[in-house]
This record gives structure tokens, C-alpha cells and sequence, in this order.
């Protein structure tokens, strides 16, 4: 008799918060579909909105093993510096092409972290900034004590 009152009182109570268990159940849901949208328009947003860079060696560029595993970090930063882009979005891409017999690179990344990419990894490389990004400049300082 007394395991018939504990599930009668136990059916009773799970009758009353069923329909709360539902209501938290649809917000739930609701605000995973929110999310996953507003993901995917960032990510939209982040993959239309990017910055191509040309990277040019000189003749007689040789990077050590050093050189090489800073400018993979410093690659690695871009994803930081594209703050709020999901990972798809602010995912760097290196584009090897041959134009006239010679190799070029390019590299492409979210226009969030164009000062990184503009950002020379090795010593003896030249960025250029390419698609009219000739915003992004250098800072130069002239004259004596640094002053411009």
C-alpha cells in the first residue's frame, strides 16, 4: 500500500510539471535554432568579407626551422584577432598559383585580423595587399626620436 501512494503521489506530481517540462523543453530547442543561425550568418558574413595578401620571397630566401615555426603562429593568432567568427569563418587559406612561369602565394584570411596577415613572418618576404586594401599601411616613423 505504501509504494501505491508513493507512485500515485509521484504520477501527480510529474502531471502537474509536464507542461513546465514542456515550455523548457520548446524554449531549449528554440535556442538552439537561434544559435545555429546566427552562426551561420556570421560564418556567412565572415567568409564574404575577407583580405587577400601577397607574400614575395627574395631570390635568395632560406627560412630556418625558427622563422618558420613563428610565422605559423603568428597564422595561428589570426583566428584570435577575428573575435565573435566562429572557426569556419576565420579559418586562414594559403593559395599557391603560377602565373608566367612563376610561383606566386597568396594568403586569405577574415578582414577582422588584416593587420596579422599584413604582418611580414619572415625576414626576407614582402607583403603586398591585394583587391584594393591599400588602407592597411605600415607604420613608418620619420625624423629623429621617432616622431613622425
Amino acid at each position: 500500500m505504501r509504494v501505491d501512494e508513493l507512485l500515485a503521489q509521484l504520477w501527480a506530481v510529474m502531471w502537474a510539471a509536464a507542461p513546465y517540462l514542456l515550455a523548457v523543453g520548446v524554449l531549449g530547442v528554440a535556442v538552439w535554432v537561434w544559435w545555429t543561425i546566427r552562426r551561420a550568418a556570421l560564418v556567412r558574413e565572415a567568409l564574404a568579407d575577407r583580405v587577400q595578401v601577397e607574400v614575395i620571397p627574395t631570390s635568395t630566401f632560406d627560412p630556418g626551422e625558427g622563422e618558420v615555426g613563428r610565422w605559423a603562429r603568428q597564422l595561428g593568432r589570426v583566428h584570435y584577432a577575428a573575435d565573435g567568427v566562429p572557426a569556419r569563418g576565420s579559418a586562414v587559406r594559403l593559395r599557391y598559383t603560377a602565373v608566367e612561369g612563376k610561383m606566386r602565394c597568396y594568403i586569405e584570411g577574415p578582414a577582422a585580423a588584416a593587420a596579422i596577415l599584413n604582418m611580414p613572418g619572415f625576414a626576407e618576404v614582402e607583403v603586398r595587399t591585394q583587391h584594393g586594401q591599400a588602407d592597411i599601411r605600415p607604420v613608418r616613423f620619420n625624423g629623429r626620436g621617432g616622431t613622425p
